[in-house]
């Protein structure tokens, strides 16, 4: 056996993955602004220099963050993954699958409002002509059946479907969580119905 130590070659990689995932706690706990390089170089266990070899300042570590953490991939792929025989079996199974995802992961709700609030939002609008082209084929399936569907443009009926569904969820955060699921559960049927027939009886 060599009696040389054994050293191993530092992966750019996993140090760069480590720096975005600590950053990413402590602007959760903190903020943008509240969080400073050299408490991400403490959390991360790395020195404060070498995080500067991997970006430029905060802002390029913010910015990281987003793409590695924002809602959007779990959201798309929860519209990409949903099904339905009709439009309305497809908007329910949607609709229930967007919640399930953000309900499973209130960190990615809590980046965006950090992006909203201290950045407005230019993160997310960065993200969106890629996420635009998405939103629009599942629009396109919600159409497939025109007949069944008044004569919206597909951009007008995903924004109310992403604004409504989207919206459960936060307002579930701000204004507190329901204890009984059973309560949750019709709170979200009464939300697909309001998108799928509006509120005039």
């Amino acid at each position: 056996m060599n009696e040389r130590s054994e050293y191993k070659i530092p992966d750019p990689d996993h140090s760069r993955k480590q720096i975005v995932s600590s950053a990413h706690r402590l602007f959760l706990e903190q903020g943008f602004h509240g969080t400073t390089m050299r408490q991400i170089s403490k959390e991360s266990g790395m020195a404060l220099g070498s995080l500067y070899t991997y970006f430029s300042g905060k802002d390029e570590l913010f910015k990281a963050v987003f793409e590695a953490y924002n809602p959007y991939t779990i959201l798309l792929l929860a519209l990409d993954n949903s099904q339905g025989n009709t439009v309305e079996d497809l908007v329910r199974t949607a609709a229930r699958r967007m919640v399930t995802a953000l309900s499973a992961r209130p960190d990615l709700i809590k980046l965006v409002f950090i992006d909203v609030v201290e950045f407005q939002g230019q993160h997310l609008q960065a993200a969106y002509p890629e996420v635009g082209a998405r939103l629009n084929n599942f629009a396109m399936r919600m159409k497939r059946d025109p007949s069944s569907l008044k004569a919206y443009s597909a951009d007008s009926m995903m924004r109310a479907f992403f604004g409504l569904f989207y919206s459960f969820h936060t307002t579930e955060m701000l204004l507190g969580k329901t204890p009984d699921p059973q309560t949750q559960t019709a709170a979200l049927q009464d939300m697909i119905e309001i998108y799928l027939r509006g509120i005039l009886a």
